[in-house]
């Protein structure tokens, strides 16, 4: 009878710890997607927050002078330069530069590390706002995504009107 007790003490069976191992997997396997959603959700919806404060910048700059141009903005029909700095990648944070070319009137500009890159074109007629982000989970990096000379796996372009309406088209869709 010792020898019983023996027996039925040593552990796991390989069985059972396959089937813990296939458990943890499936589980994984629904969470992880879920996961990379949910971030990818949060960094839209910081991007949905700084292109909101530039159209509010947009539109009181028109609405006051009859032009989107300020003596700091980027020249008509010039794109502005990227903000953050394009020298760090597109998805990894960098800082918010208030004092390149064309942004230094932006009020409110983000703070902590911001993970998209930011441009705009304006013209009498419109001002474009071009965004381009890198999300996990959403394919490698690409030129053809984003305006160059980015590489990233999501883009979002916002024409706005004088008259406050707006066309936005966004790759991949959310």
């Amino acid at each position: 009878m010792g020898y019983n007790r023996r027996r039925q003490d040593r552990g796991f069976s390989i069985i059972e710890l396959m089937i813990v191992v296939s458990i943890i997997g499936l589980i994984s396997s629904l969470a992880i997607p879920n996961y990379l959603k949910f971030t990818a959700r949060s960094r839209r919806a910081e991007m949905l927050e700084t292109v909101s404060k530039m159209k509010l910048h947009f539109k009181n700059t028109y609405d006051n002078s009859g032009s989107y141009a300020t003596p700091n903005s980027a020249p008509s029909g010039t794109q502005s330069s990227i903000n953050p700095d394009p020298a760090i990648a597109v998805g990894l944070p960098a800082p918010w530069d208030s004092h390149r070319a064309g942004w230094l009137d932006l009020p409110f500009p983000p703070e902590g590390g911001v993970r998209m890159r930011y441009t705009y074109i304006f013209d009498a007629s419109s001002v474009t706002i071009d965004v381009c982000g890198s999300f996990p989970g959403l394919g490698p990096n690409v030129s053809t995504t984003c305006p160059a000379p980015l590489l990233g796996n999501y883009h979002y372009r916002e024409v706005m009107f004088p008259n406050g309406s707006s066309d936005v088209t966004e790759f991949p869709a959310f």
